[in-house]
């Protein structure tokens, strides 16, 4: 696997050279965005991957995100329909809930490890088949036993994806791609947690929930064969470790005409052109065939009982316990929000059918796109702005600039929702405040999971198994307390104290600004040997 430029703080890395032309003419500046990190010359390696294959591996991952999310969200649309059909009360739907998240909460670190050690692609083909079957299962269950069961199993099959993807990104993507590519797939999550929904509620109101169920066995049986017959296995292991030559290889950005830069030459060349992306590939290295590509595993040589311990050590460092504590966060008002859906606008002066209930996802699934743009290409044009500004240098931290507007966002819109829906106020009052929240959860997750992967990309998948646990864990409680909460609090009061939390985790960004790079430096090599502890057989 190519490796970040060699510096001794983990995340930062040289992203932006600096140029001036002209000496007797007129001046004119070039920027130069070091690819990071370094790419091999070996074809193989997936980094240097042509572009429509990356978009056709990273697509299929987003269509199971999709697929995978619908799963987890669309039964709370149904409450209505399924109280009546299975003869099971609200109470017992939000302990199914619960089952669901604490199956998210185990079924990374069950799985990923495994994924770590003997590659992608078995990750990602075995979970869809359990996600299609357990669907399957689910159109046909009648009972309160069968409802938790499959609850439980939708949340261990769906909890892969999550980290899978983040792993996938990394792979893929270079440094100033991850924060586009993440808006991509918070936007699938999004999809799948809002606006799939919508549709299964408007097709539950004709045809009865079941059908809904059906549409999406359907889908991941079709998702789980072009699995089997398309996806590629992202996990590298290079030919030959090292070469005495290498070239850092570059993408030349300016108004002049086209060059292309090695830094081992001077770097004052005229006529410099526009986004000429110069990758010296090894003719000699012949290309995986096609069942070397679709093989289902890639084993290396990690400790497998290593790898289930190695989350316990990386969610200690600050950055991702920050991480985890902000998304942890988002998806405790998510799971909220669409509860209080089902419950508050089934009855008056709302009573809304199965299909109202639906679309009132179509708020928060709008404003997350907007939240996707601005976490996401916005963020990482604004990374490679504050990287000239600094000399050239990324640092981590320059991510977290950009959360300022979510912050206030995701906090203003929790309130408003329970405000305006506490008081009966026209739909949409509350639609409005969901895709305000929506616009903060889809831009906080996009940025601070790419700060992860930014900061800590050799233990990407460890962090992310730390990430989910913590998230899914503090969320089990959410659909447990419900009730009681709304019942002593009222739906106002409950909603300001849970926009007041939402800011003050929110805020945490400010103090990981000014302290997160003295962090970095003093635990790099804490860091390090992490990195080569998880590496040892």
């Amino acid at each position: 696997m190519a490796n970040d430029t060699p510096v001794s703080t983990p995340g930062m890395v040289r992203l932006v050279l600096h140029q001036s032309f002209g000496a007797e003419e007129e001046a004119t500046d070039a920027s130069t965005f070091v690819l990071a990190p370094t790419p091999s010359s070996d074809p193989n390696e997936p980094l240097n991957w042509s572009t429509w294959r990356k978009c056709l591996n990273y697509g299929l991952t987003i269509a199971v995100t999709v697929a995978a999310f619908t799963n987890l969200s669309i039964q709370t649309v149904f409450w209505q329909q399924m109280t009546v059909d299975l003869g099971v009360t609200i109470t017992q739907l939000s302990r199914a809930q619960s089952a669901q998240l604490a199956g998210l909460a185990m079924g990374c670190i069950f799985f990923i490890p495994f994924t770590i050690k003997y590659g992608r692609r078995s990750t990602y083909i075995a979970p869809t088949a359990a996600l299609a079957g357990v669907a399957w299962w689910t159109s046909r269950m009648s009972s309160n036993a069968e409802l938790i069961l499959t609850s439980v199993i939708t949340g261990l099959s769906g909890a892969i994806n999550e980290t899978a993807v983040q792993m996938t990104i990394a792979d893929l993507f270079f440094v100033h791609q991850r924060g586009s590519a993440n808006a991509i797939y918070f936007t699938a999550v999004m999809v799948g947690s809002f606006l799939t929904p919508m549709a299964a509620g408007s097709q539950a109101a004709d045809q009865g929930w079941r059908w809904s169920y059906y549409a999406l066995s359907i889908s991941l049986t079709v998702l789980f064969v072009m699995f089997v017959l398309l996806f590629e296995e992202t996990k590298f292991i290079p030919v030959s470790v090292g070469q005495a030559d290498t070239v850092i290889t570059t993408v030349v950005s300016s108004s002049e005409p086209a060059a292309e830069v090695d830094m081992k030459d001077d770097l004052e060349k005229e006529d410099a052109d526009a986004a000429t992306i110069a990758i010296q590939i090894e003719t000699t290295i012949p290309l995986n065939t096609w069942r070397q590509r679709l093989r289902l595993s890639t084993p290396t040589s990690e400790s497998l009982p290593r790898l289930f311990i190695m989350p316990l050590y990386v969610i200690t460092l600050p950055h991702v316990l920050f991480t985890a504590l902000q998304f942890a966060s988002g998806v405790c008002w998510l799971v909220l929000y669409m509860s209080v859906v089902s419950i508050v606008f089934a009855q008056p002066p709302y009573s809304f059918t199965t299909a109202g209930i639906g679309y009132m996802t179509l708020g928060p699934f709008v404003g997350n796109i907007f939240g996707s743009i601005y976490g996401g290409p916005m963020s990482d044009w604004a990374i490679v702005r504050l990287a000239r500004r600094n000399g050239g240098i990324f640092e981590p931290e320059m991510r977290l600039y950009s959360l300022v507007v979510p912050t206030f966002l995701m906090a203003g819109g929790i309130i408003m929702f329970g405000v305006t829906a506490d008081r009966g106020m026209h739909w949409i009052y509350p639609s409005i405040g969901g895709a305000l929240f929506a616009f903060g959860l889809g831009a906080n997750g996009d940025i601070t999971f790419t700060f992860v992967i930014d900061t800590y990309r050799e233990l990407t998948a460890e962090a992310f198994i730390s990430i989910a646990f913590f998230r899914n864990a503090v969320s089990v409680a959410v659909p447990f307390a419900l009730v009681p909460w709304m019942s002593s609090m009222g739906l106002t009061n409950m909603y300001i104290l849970s926009g007041c939390i939402a800011f003050g985790i929110g805020s945490l960004f400010v103090p990981m600004i000014i302290w997160g790079k003295k962090i970095r430096v003093a635990l790099a090599p804490r860091y390090w040997r992490l990195v080569e502890k998880r590496s040892k057989i």
